[in-house]
C-alpha cells in the first residue's frame, strides 16, 4: 500500500480559511516527516530506541572482557548479532555465536562470544536493543 502525500489546503475550506490555515501548517508538515519517514527513511540510529555497534577483537582470554559505551545510559534488552567476519580467514560466519554480556555504568561488557575460533581476528556488528 502505497502512502497519499496529498497536502491539505485551506483554500478547500472557504468557511473555515480565517482559522484552518494555522493548522494545516503543522499537519501538512508532519505528515511530510511521517510520508518520508516511511519512503525508507527510518533509521535505527535515528529513529529507533536501537543502536548497532560494531567491535574488533582477537578471540583469547585476553582480549575479553570487551567494553564499548552504549547511546543510551539504561540496560539494554539484549544483543543480537548481526554481522560477524573473521578478519583472519577473510569468511562471514553462517551461523550466530552466543554473546555473552554485562552493563554496567552506560557500559556494555562482552565478556565471552561463544562459538568462535580461538587465536584469529573478528569485526562483529551489534544490534543493541533498549526498551
Amino acid at each position: 500500500m502505497k502512502i497519499s502525500s496529498q497536502r491539505f489546503s485551506a483554500e478547500d475550506f472557504t468557511e473555515q480559511q480565517s482559522w484552518i490555515g494555522k493548522l494545516f501548517t503543522p499537519l501538512n508538515q508532519f505528515m511530510g516527516e511521517v510520508i518520508r519517514a516511511f519512503s525508507n527513511s527510518v533509521t535505527i540510529e535515528d529513529n529507533l530506541y536501537q543502536e548497532i555497534k560494531e567491535v574488533q577483537w582477537r578471540q583469547s582470554t585476553t582480549d575479553l572482557p570487551f567494553k564499548f559505551r552504549t547511546k543510551f545510559a539504561v540496560i539494554p534488552r539484549g544483543l543480537l548479532p548481526i554481522y560477524l567476519l573473521n578478519r583472519s580467514t577473510g569468511g562471514y560466519s553462517t551461523v550466530g555465536p552466543w554473546v555473552e554480556w554485562s552493563y554496567q555504568n552506560g557500559e556494555v561488557t562482552l565478556v565471552n562470544v561463544h562459538g568462535l575460533v580461538s587465536g584469529q581476528d573478528y569485526t562483529m556488528r551489534l544490534l543493541v536493543i533498549y526498551g
